[in-house]
């Protein structure tokens, strides 16, 4: 009598244990974007607001929405090095230097401006700048 009180227990394990959870991932691949050998006189200083800035054009903007993602690094080549050294993320406070990112759906805008009442400053040496551009879907 016994046994059968545990043949719908013993039921269920197997119905539970062979239901599996299904679901669908979309991979939607970043686009990287790398502008390399950016040299100190390719940036641009407006005595208006006292900022070094720099225009790329990026014209894999077009379609992108407020809700992708864009991201931008600086990479600072190291002494007598071909490559950058190391990439940091952008906006960010450097040697006392602001830099910050704009863009619009046709080009990338980095500024350079002093803090602390330090004088802004463009970078002395050859600079590269890697774009990453990160598309979503966003779940209403």
């Amino acid at each position: 009598m016994k046994t059968w009180l545990y043949l719908p227990l013993i039921l269920l394990v197997f119905v539970f244990t062979g239901c599996t959870k299904t679901t669908n991932e979309v991979v939607i691949p970043n686009k990287t974007i790398f502008v390399g050998n950016i040299t100190p006189d390719s940036w641009k200083y407006d005595n208006s607001d006292q900022t070094y800035n720099l225009a790329i054009s990026v014209p894999e903007l077009k379609g992108f929405t407020q809700s992708d993602g864009v991201i931008v690094s600086m990479g600072r080549y190291g002494s007598g090095g071909s490559a950058p050294t190391e990439f940091e993320m952008l906006p960010e406070v450097f040697a006392k230097q602001s830099y910050n990112v704009l863009h619009n759906d046709q080009q990338v805008f980095v500024q350079i401006k002093g803090i602390d009442g330090a004088a802004s400053a463009a970078p002395t040496g050859t600079v590269a700048i890697k774009i990453v551009l990160i598309p979503s879907v966003v779940n209403d």
